[in-house]
């Protein structure tokens, strides 16, 4: 009798302990990747092939990582909201056809979560960007859209009253597009200075990204957060580093 109660206590223990083991905090940094263009194009190396592709999102399926929301990503950096140590999160810059052609089944085939950051003067007006009824299916299907400018300004050449247009104007554009709200913004080329970010707050929006190559970091800022690029000539080796910094 008394074994069975020692052994109804510890399941009891690892029972509750359960909740705390799975959203463990992972520190202060998450690894933000940033891809563009799916598909294969001798000598152009943000255009990664499918199979690539493919091949790192099944790494990161297969090896237990989770794939977080932009709304997650926010409350982790903004809020301290726990997050399990095994988080990553996948982006997309510019809103090319061949992220929903090629990306976008891949990304379901596995259930990850993922960002798309588009250009809005591009919809329906760009038959090398995704139009309004993708980006709405991609919506609906744990794909976000988000702003990347209205017409892939390099901001930090703007004044701020330009910076504050692009940044405004995308904005509405994709919301009325989807009928959602639109907070996160991609900086085009990660490229920004001081108006960026008064510019990005003043627009509406609560959380910016740059680039820069290094995984993202509470001490980075709300609105600067570090992504690292993946391109085709990375392999195996390089993509499991990224993943495991």
């Amino acid at each position: 009798m008394k074994s069975f109660k020692r052994i109804l206590i510890f399941v009891l223990i690892i029972l509750i302990m359960q909740p705390y083991q799975c959203k463990a905090m992972n520190g202060d940094k998450v690894c933000i990747l940033m891809y563009h263009s799916i598909g294969y194009e001798k000598n152009n190396g943000l255009r990664m092939p499918e199979k690539q592709f493919r091949e790192q999102m099944k790494y990161i399926k297969d090896n237990g990582y989770t794939t977080l929301s932009m709304e997650e990503l926010y409350s982790f950096f903004a809020e301290n909201k726990p997050i399990p140590k095994k988080s990553v999160v996948i982006t997309f810059d510019d809103g090319y056809l061949d992220n929903y052609k090629y990306a976008y089944p891949i990304l379901k085939e596995f259930n990850i979560k993922a960002t798309i950051f588009v250009i809005a003067s591009n919809i329906d007006k760009d038959n090398r960007s995704m139009n309004s009824k993708q980006l709405r299916e991609l919506q609906s299907n744990r794909i976000d859209i988000q702003s990347h400018t209205l017409n892939h300004e390099e901001l930090n050449k703007l004044s701020y009253e330009k910076q504050l247009k692009t940044l405004k104007e995308s904005k509405s554009i994709i919301e009325k597009t989807l009928d959602k709200k639109v907070n996160y913004i991609a900086y085009p080329c990660g490229k920004y200075n001081e108006n960026t970010i008064r510019a990005a707050k003043d627009a509406g929006y609560t959380m910016g990204f740059v680039t820069g190559g290094k995984i993202a970091r509470k001490s980075d800022g709300i609105y600067t957060l570090h992504r690292m690029g993946v391109v085709a000539s990375d392999g195996m080796d390089v993509f499991i580093g990224r993943l495991n910094q």
